[in-house]
């Protein structure tokens, strides 16, 4: 049994395998596996597709420091995993700036953006990545006062 599997059990608190609608029995609503667990409430949690790409689209804008406006991303399920497609425009730092581009130029700054929206969609909405395909879609300048 997982960490997140309500246990069921008989009127003597016993585990079984069956699965007990009776909300009074203290093994429906505890897990039993996880010491020191929160109740476990039996029931099903789904995250809508949509409210998933507004969380992608609000981390990616974020990353790259573009608007979440021009930033497009579509979900989908990856065998039981989720699948990420973006498309969004790239900051680029002005030719006349004192700045460094980022190592590993653009196909790094993707790489880092692949790895950041992974972990934080993670940590945010508790599902495992199996992917993120990213299209870059054009390229904006730096504003002057986003220089660092």
């Amino acid at each position: 049994m997982g960490p997140h599997t309500a246990a069921t059990g008989d009127a003597a608190g016993a585990a079984s395998s069956e699965w007990s609608s009776d909300p009074d029995s203290p093994t429906a609503t505890l897990s039993r596996d996880v010491p020191g667990a929160s109740p476990v409430i039996p029931g099903h949690v789904s995250i809508a597709p949509r409210a998933l790409q507004r969380v992608g689209s609000a981390i990616v804008a974020d990353e790259l420091r573009v608007s979440h406006h021009d930033v497009r991303v579509d979900a989908h399920d990856d065998e039981g995993r989720l699948a990420l497609r973006v498309a969004t425009p790239l900051t680029i730092p002005r030719l006349d700036a004192a700045t460094e581009a980022p190592a590993g130029g653009v196909i790094g700054t993707v790489r880092s953006l692949q790895e950041t929206v992974t972990r934080r969609i993670n940590e945010i909405a508790g599902r495992a990545v199996s992917r993120v395909d990213v299209t870059i879609t054009g390229s904006q300048l730096e504003k002057k006062e986003e220089l660092r």
